[in-house]
Formats: structure tokens, sequence, C-alpha cells
């Protein structure tokens, strides 16, 4: 059974306020993880708490690089370096929204909806 390229769903980029909600509920779940309210193993991104707060500060609040870079990475030395720092983890955060250097390869879909109910690719 042969899937065809219109029966595939296309990738519909988030609205800029989902984006903004869901890396504050990332970094929401890693503050609960390091203050040991929530399992570590129910955490949802791939990235540490210093790239989401980047990324937020970035987007949501305007900040520089050079801010977020002095607010977040203060013990490394030089201005260049902790700007550095701070773009490096807003990139990785782009990733997760298939932005970026660091962008997400979309993952292959294991299963379709056919007239016959749900095909999965074992199945098929």
């Amino acid at each position: 059974m042969s899937q065809s390229r219109r029966d595939q769903v296309e990738w519909v980029p988030w609205p800029k306020e989902d984006e903004i909600r869901w890396v504050d509920w990332r970094i929401r779940e890693r503050e609960a993880i390091e203050a040991g309210r929530s399992p570590d193993w129910s955490k949802s991104g791939r990235w540490e708490l210093k790239d989401y707060k980047a990324w937020l500060l970035h987007e949501r609040d305007g900040l520089s690089f050079q801010t977020i870079g002095d607010m977040l990475f203060p013990k490394y030395a030089g201005d260049e370096n902790r700007k550095m720092r701070a773009y490096r983890a807003y990139n990785r955060v782009e990733g997760e929204f298939r932005r970026g250097n660091l962008k997400r390869g979309r993952e292959a879909v294991e299963f379709w909806i056919s007239g016959f109910g749900i095909v999965t690719k074992a199945s098929g």
C-alpha cells in the first residue's frame, strides 16, 4: 500500500503566543524538577532551563543577547563570550520550532489514517 503525497500532513508553524506559552511551561517544568516537586522523567523538550529562559527573555521581553548573557551566564569571562552563550542557548530552542541552525528534521510518520482505519508502518 503506497501513501500518496496528498495524504501526508504538512507541518504548520505555531503562532508566537503558543511558542511563548510552550517555552514558559518548559521553564516551569525544569524549575519543578530542580525543586524536587516533579520527577525528571516527566519533562518535555530537549534543552536546559537556561536555554529556555534565554529564548523567552529575547522573544517575549525583547532583551538583547548581551543583556541576557550578563543575566544568565555571569560566571563566564568576557562580554562577547556571554553574548555568544546567550545566542547559542536561544538558537537551541529555535531548533525546537524548526528554525535556526539546529532545526530538527521532520520525524517519519509511523501511521496514517485510511478508509480501513489506522494503518501502521509495520502492517502496511
